[in-house]
């Protein structure tokens, strides 16, 4: 009687092993779908989402008080948190080059234990740190803000500066001289929180796609 011969190697597959493989098979499919997928684009904020976030981030900053100067280090931080949510400004660049730069004599004399005392105490004058800005920009401005900073009526002669009209006409004063043009004029920058919150207001596109 002749005998089938039987193939070496190869086993017989039950129903249960069959199982097994397609799960696996499956698995395997699953995980290569998974690793070449595209990462998830993130929604697009609300207006209030970008709003929060800005205030959560300089909330968050290191040594950070209400009223304080910003600088362009920490608006780059705060584009790639909007980055991250969903949301990259068209012009960054034309927002950062209104931010004070972090060497900047008036971005270091406020940061230092004085300057972050005097911010709190200016921080609700119209236009103080443009009054600042343009001063330290005068041939004795540097001695002068540090002067302020430091000195017992450096908030009484900012407000006498900002407020009174004394101060406005010392400022046209000044605006006469070769180095204190447009003194009573806001410079433009950004210089606190609040600013820099209308900015991207204003960046902020009127009818996003969601």
């Amino acid at each position: 009687m002749l005998h089938k011969p039987r193939l070496l190697g190869t086993r017989t597959m039950t129903h249960k092993a069959i199982y097994r493989a397609a799960v696996l098979l499956a698995c395997v499919a699953l995980l290569i779908a998974t690793t070449h997928a595209a990462p998830a684009k993130p929604r697009f904020p609300t207006w209030d989402e970008v709003d929060q976030a800005t205030l959560k981030f300089f909330d968050e900053q290191p040594n950070f008080g209400a009223g304080e100067i910003i600088s362009q280090s920490q608006v780059r931080g705060l584009f790639e948190e909007l980055k991250r949510m969903g949301w990259t400004l068209p012009k960054p660049q034309k927002i950062l080059d209104l931010v004070p730069g972090d060497n900047e004599t008036l971005v270091r004399d406020m940061r230092t234990a004085d300057g972050r005392k005097f911010a709190k105490q200016i921080s609700g004058l119209p236009n103080a740190y443009d009054r600042l800005d343009r001063l330290i920009r005068m041939p004795t401005g540097r001695s002068a803000v540090a002067r302020l900073i430091k000195g017992p009526d450096g908030v009484w002669l900012l407000q006498y500066m900002t407020e009174d009209p004394g101060g406005a006409a010392m400022g046209r004063m000044l605006s006469n001289t070769p180095t204190g043009k447009d003194f009573n004029r806001p410079t433009g920058r950004i210089y606190m929180v609040p600013e820099l919150i209308n900015e991207l207001r204003g960046a902020y596109p009127k009818a996003p796609v969601r």
